[in-house]
């Protein structure tokens, strides 16, 4: 796998090689635009583009944790974000190419891709490590933009700041590895419809790494914006950064089926233990997610809603190698992320820039058990932001409510996060 990536990439950079030596200097252009980083095109038509994109977000944190018995208070200093990001196309966007680094998690390679543009624009075919598209709305967005500040190590919302615990409970890791076709199509009357298919390897950000199983993962979107395209990716950010003129709506459904997963959400490989199929052999269950969610938007007000559903599938499983134990949904829930969630949150930006908001997010287990993975959660927040210099400069703060009620002990927390972002 890792060879036929390297192939790629080589044969894209000798394309790139190609295109620029026959662009005249006189052609050429060296431009930096405030929140979108330093773009480089080439050829009188701009055939050959490179974009390069860093972003640093440092931040403080404050916790305090209510257990019932006890009270705790922490603070934390960390870089929340710490990103490069390379992008370059060449043939008119026929072949683009991006490589992203992470380097506040463990996994350095966030993403790395190559596409190929196909049914006269209306199609594009990615091959590689991307954000996935059957995730809910918010997962799918640039970190950067997120409606709350806080750290996202490795692409994840490690705490549930970030994303309100729904993202923490059903979907893990925002980037995997496979295949991607994403299409767009519209009708006269403005309306666009944005379906997309995809076959991951199901393990989340492994996709360099080695696979533990065999199993795949099959997805697919479906995005419809009846009153026409939002500005650039708007339609992916929880705030109305660039204020829509006109009033904007977004509304989508999505669906996946993991096969053989082994790891709670489908967000890594190698966790799960102690599950086996009718020959005593470890095995795995497929693991299923339902997504839908709206988003509204217009001069600088936001409203965004998300749904997600998590469950399980396996037949004739066992906990135990002499197959005498059956694996039940109930028993999944000790192994497996079962439950639903919803997120509702509003906003607005002022011309200013300055853009206040709020957030509540629930999370239901589908079973409430002793060792059940989902809790019963609910997340309450206040968001302070402030955008500066084209969004280049960005200063956040935001306070959370989690009141989380599990089946044998229950605690309160708060958090508060202040954090302060440059991209270049």
């Amino acid at each position: 796998m890792k060879k036929l990536i390297v192939l790629l990439c080589s044969s894209f950079c000798m394309a790139t090689a190609l295109q620029a030596q026959t662009a005249a200097m006189t052609d050429s252009s060296l431009t930096y635009v405030p929140g979108e980083g330093l773009y480089l095109k080439l050829g009188k038509q701009e055939s050959t583009k490179f974009n390069i994109i860093s972003t640093v977000q440092s931040g403080l944190q404050y916790n305090r944790l209510d257990s019932g018995s006890s009270i705790t208070n922490s603070n934390r200093l960390s870089l929340n974000l710490v990103r490069f990001t390379f992008n370059a196309s060449v043939l008119r966007d026929k072949v683009s190419m991006s490589f992203s680094t992470d380097f506040t998690g463990v996994t350095p390679i966030l993403e790395g891709w190559i596409s190929f543009s196909m049914m006269k624009k209306h199609g594009r075919l990615y091959f590689g490590q991307k954000q996935a598209h059957t995730n809910n709305r918010l997962a799918m967005a640039d970190e950067r933009f997120a409606h709350n500040v806080g750290q996202t190590l490795a692409g994840k919302s490690n705490d549930g700041v970030v994303y309100g615990g729904l993202m923490q409970n059903f979907v893990g890791a925002t980037r995997e590895g496979g295949l991607f076709l994403e299409t767009n199509f519209g009708k006269a009357n403005g309306w666009k419809f944005y379906p997309s298919v995809s076959i991951t390897t199901g393990e989340g950000q492994n996709f360099f790494g080695t696979q533990n199983n065999t199993g795949f993962k099959y997805g697919g979107r479906l995005d419809v914006l009846p009153m026409g395209d939002f500005i650039k990716n708007n339609a992916f950010i929880a705030e109305d950064i660039y204020r829509e003129p006109k009033p904007k709506l977004a509304v989508g459904v999505a669906a996946s089926y993991n096969v053989k997963v082994s790891s709670p959400i489908g967000s890594d490989n190698a966790i799960i233990t102690g599950i086996y199929n009718k020959s005593g052999t470890a095995d795995f269950a497929n693991y299923g997610k339902v997504v839908a969610d709206f988003v509204f938007k217009s001069n600088g007000f936001a409203l965004v809603g998300e749904y997600i559903n998590g469950s399980v599938r396996g037949k004739e499983l066992y906990t135990n190698a002499s197959a005498t134990t059956q694996f039940t949904e109930e028993t999944a829930s000790k192994y497996y992320n079962l439950g639903s969630a919803f997120n509702v949150q509003s906003s607005y930006v002022c011309k200013t820039g300055w853009s206040v908001g709020a957030r509540y997010a629930n999370i239901k287990p589908e079973f409430s058990s002793a060792g059940s993975l989902v809790h019963q959660q609910d997340w309450y927040t206040f968001t302070l932001n402030k955008y500066m210099k084209g969004n280049a400069v960005k200063a956040g703060f935001n306070v959370t409510y989690l009141s989380d009620n599990a089946a044998t002990t229950s605690f309160k927390k708060w958090m508060g996060n202040l954090a302060i972002q440059i991209s270049l």
